[in-house]
């Protein structure tokens, strides 16, 4: 009886003693830790508002023709000259972290070895193996124009410009006036159109011998009555553009920023370019949030700040986008410099627990032990 009482002992050691390694290996008091002289430093973050802006860009070309598109086509120009026409398609708001140049702190003592920083030095961890993800950079090139093609009008009939010996000069050959071109022109267009509605009625005594044949012909129809219709109505070129505009709001600040600014004959432009309207972020704070924030950060018995950490619990801020009156985009976002600073408790950094903080906001995300 006593030798298994023993024996029962023996291996309650043995599993306490394995249980005890175990723990050892994952964590590490702030007693087994050596003590950083000097401290370290470390920021807080606070948070950018990144705006995303999609649009459009339409270059218009006159037709050389476009004086008698009413006339010969019983249609009108889209302008009476050349023009460039830019609209916003599509605004996202987004939010990223950068170091807070007003809140740079130092830890001491122990804890300085147990603290995880982003590579920009923001605090995401403390005896925590978190990791912070590598920023990312974007650049806005402000390109103007699409790719326009070097000759926009490279037919422009399908008969001779001269219409032969001037009887009445009797020397050398007349050229035809630019209304007799667009006669001709127009003409031509109707021929066209009769050519392709035969095509698809199916009235000759020919068809191609495939479908294929038959659907590349009326594509190449389709063509040529578009290029020759251009000549009244003029062309126009598409093309998409990307911009990225960092904000970086402080609480002390304007709560309107100019995000960039807009033009609708020139796009999108830098906030330095004063030739087009300026595009407004509004942020509208939640002020009793903040409020309330502030009162429950005060310190109270047992929470120091000795060990020299702090972190932050972000604020809501509602961001719109305006153009003058009219609201473009709208966002809540929680953001870190619209919160308050409070310190982390000395019995969350004996080296018992572990913290993981989100590297945006800067609030706390998990504890673990």
């Amino acid at each position: 009886m006593m030798r298994r009482i023993a024996i029962l002992l023996f291996t309650s050691f043995l599993i306490a003693g394995n249980l005890t390694a175990q723990r050892s290996d994952k964590k590490k008091s702030a007693l087994e830790l050596g003590v950083v002289n000097g401290g370290v430093i470390y920021s807080l973050p606070r948070t950018g508002i990144r705006i995303v802006a999609e649009v459009s860009q339409e270059k218009y070309f006159r037709g050389p023709y476009s004086e008698f598109a009413q006339k010969y086509l019983g249609v009108k120009s889209t302008s009476a000259s050349d023009a460039e026409f830019w609209k916003i398609n599509d605004l996202k708001i987004e939010t990223f972290g950068e170091p807070d140049p007003a809140e740079i702190h130092k830890a001491t003592g122990a804890i300085a070895s147990m603290i995880s920083l982003s590579e920009n030095g923001i605090l995401i961890g403390i005896n925590s193996s978190v990791k912070g993800e590598s920023a990312k950079t974007y650049t806005s090139v402000f390109t103007q124009d699409g790719e326009i093609p070097r000759e926009i009008w490279s037919d422009v009939s399908m008969h001779s410009f001269i219409v032969g010996k001037d009887s009445t000069r009797r020397t050398g050959d007349k050229l035809k006036t630019l209304e007799e071109k667009a006669a001709e022109a127009a003409h031509d267009i109707l021929k066209l159109r009769k050519r392709k509605a035969l095509a698809l009625a199916a009235n000759y005594d020919k068809l191609p011998p495939d479908g294929k044949a038959y659907q590349v012909m009326v594509e190449e129809l389709n063509k040529i009555i578009g290029d020759y219709e251009s000549l009244f109505i003029g062309k126009s070129f598409k093309s998409s553009h990307k911009y990225v505009f960092e904000v970086v709001p402080d609480t002390k600040g304007s709560k309107a920023i100019v995000a960039f600014r807009f033009s609708a004959n020139a796009g999108i432009l830098p906030e330095s370019n004063v030739s087009g309207k300026p595009i407004m972020l509004e942020l509208d704070a939640n002020a009793d949030l903040i409020k309330n924030g502030e009162q429950k950060a005060a310190p109270v018995s047992g929470e120091t700040s000795s060990n020299g950490l702090f972190y932050r619990t972000p604020g809501i801020v509602v961001a719109r986008l305006l153009n003058g009156s009219d609201v473009l985009a709208q966002a809540r976002l929680s953001m870190a410099q619209f919160g308050v600073v409070t310190p982390v408790p000395d019995g969350l950094a004996n080296g018992e627990y572990s913290i993981e903080f989100h590297p945006v906001t800067g609030a706390i995300q998990r504890i673990g032990n």
